[in-house]
Order: C-alpha cells, then sequence, then structure tokens
C-alpha cells in the first residue's frame, strides 16, 4: 500500500487533484474582489504568467488559469494509460493533505513568520488569497517549470551528472525564489533573504521526492498558518 501511495500521491494527476480546490479558491477570490470593486493584489507568480503571455500579444488575464484547466485535463485523459483506471482513492488525497501539513509545520518551526508569497497586502481576506495561490502559482513557475529548465540546462551548458545539474538548479531557484519576494513594498533584508531561501531549497527537496501537489499544499498551508499566527 505505501508503495502505491508514494507512486499515486507523486504522480501529476493526483497533485492536480488536490490542488485543484486552491485553484478553485483563488480564482473566486480574485473575481470576487474585482467584481466587488475591493482593493486587491494578485499573486506575483500569477502577474508574471499574465505578463509573459501579454508580451506574446495574447491576453494574459486568465492566462495562468486556462494553463491550469488545460494541463488538468490532459493529465486527466492520459490517467487511463498510466494507472489503467479512473478510480481516485480518497484516502490518499486525505493523506497527502496530512502530509504536507506536517512539512508546513516544520517549515514553520525554521522560518517563524516570514511569508512566502509575493504581492501588495492590502486586507486580510487578500492575505489568504494570496497564500493560497502562492501554493499553486509560485511552485508552479519555482520548482515545477523552473527546477527542470534550469536542470537540462545546466546538464546541457556545463555537460555535468544530473545529480550535480539538479544540485546546482536548487540553489539557483531558490537564490531567485527568495529575490522574488522583493518585488513590490518589501525592503531586503538579509535574515529574510536567507530564510526564504533556505525554504527554497526545503521546498524543492519535497517537490523532487512528493511532487508538486504536496510541494504546493505545503507552500499554501506554511503561509496560512502565518496569516492565523499574526492576525
Amino acid at each position: 500500500m505505501f508503495s502505491d501511495y508514494y507512486f499515486k500521491s507523486k504522480s501529476l494527476f493526483y497533485s492536480l487533484l488536490v490542488t485543484l480546490p486552491l485553484f478553485i479558491i483563488y480564482e473566486i477570490g480574485i473575481f470576487y474582489m474585482f467584481q466587488a470593486n475591493i482593493a486587491f493584489s494578485k499573486n506575483g507568480a500569477d502577474v508574471l504568467i499574465e505578463e509573459f503571455i501579454n508580451m506574446l500579444g495574447l491576453n494574459g488575464y486568465y492566462a495562468a488559469s486556462s494553463i491550469f484547466l488545460t494541463v488538468f485535463f490532459l493529465i486527466l485523459f492520459s490517467q487511463r494509460k498510466n494507472f489503467k483506471t479512473f478510480d481516485i482513492s480518497l484516502k490518499y488525497l486525505s493523506v497527502m493533505i496530512i502530509e504536507s501539513f506536517l512539512y508546513a509545520g516544520i517549515l514553520l518551526a525554521v522560518l517563524q513568520n516570514i511569508y512566502l508569497f509575493q504581492g501588495s497586502i492590502f486586507s486580510n481576506f487578500n492575505n489568504f488569497i494570496l497564500s493560497i495561490g502562492a501554493g499553486l502559482y509560485e511552485e508552479l513557475i519555482f520548482r515545477f517549470l523552473l527546477l527542470f529548465v534550469l536542470s537540462k540546462s545546466f546538464k546541457f551548458i556545463f555537460k555535468i551528472k544530473e545529480f550535480s545539474s539538479l544540485a546546482l538548479s536548487i540553489i539557483v531557484s531558490s537564490v531567485l525564489f527568495s529575490m522574488f519576494h522583493y518585488i513590490g513594498l518589501e525592503s531586503f533584508t538579509p535574515v529574510s533573504f536567507t530564510m526564504r531561501f533556505i525554504a527554497g531549497i526545503y521546498l524543492s527537496l519535497i517537490y523532487i521526492n512528493r511532487g508538486f501537489g504536496i510541494v504546493a499544499l505545503t507552500h499554501a498551508f506554511y503561509d496560512l498558518f502565518v496569516i492565523f499566527r499574526l492576525t
């Protein structure tokens, strides 16, 4: 049972299933604040995706959400090929949530009260939505995409082994992850930069060993822990 759980919980299919609530909550929250004319900030990683799509001459406002839904249905379509079934284990999804909750608790003990989401802070509700978005979109960029691109690039450019390339990718992506949080109003401090760099390494290791879904939940849970501790 453990090997089956390990394999399925790390898969993209279960990752997307367990992060689907994050996607729904974030998008509904942003839509509600927009419609209600409430001052709000979208997650910085979400905005980066929008800006990239805009640079291509396309409308990027719903780019991130569209990409997520497209990937979700593509993975759903390939489910029968990989697992030979469309059966979904609610027990596995529940254990994934508990596992992520524990990882977030460990991160909280190390970082204390340093936010891991990027964006201007308008209200507690906006903070809540930003935390959800950070778990989804920041992990999508800095772990799911950036680790893959950097690892393949370093291996090709420097002709190094896969392990060395991956280790270097973790360091570089963690530096970029930490620097990303200073795009905006927050001032740079060596302590907060170092703590976020450590968090980047920790989240990278979770992603590599446990997959996108668990690392996204871990990130979101951590920021939610910080919000509830500070309010």
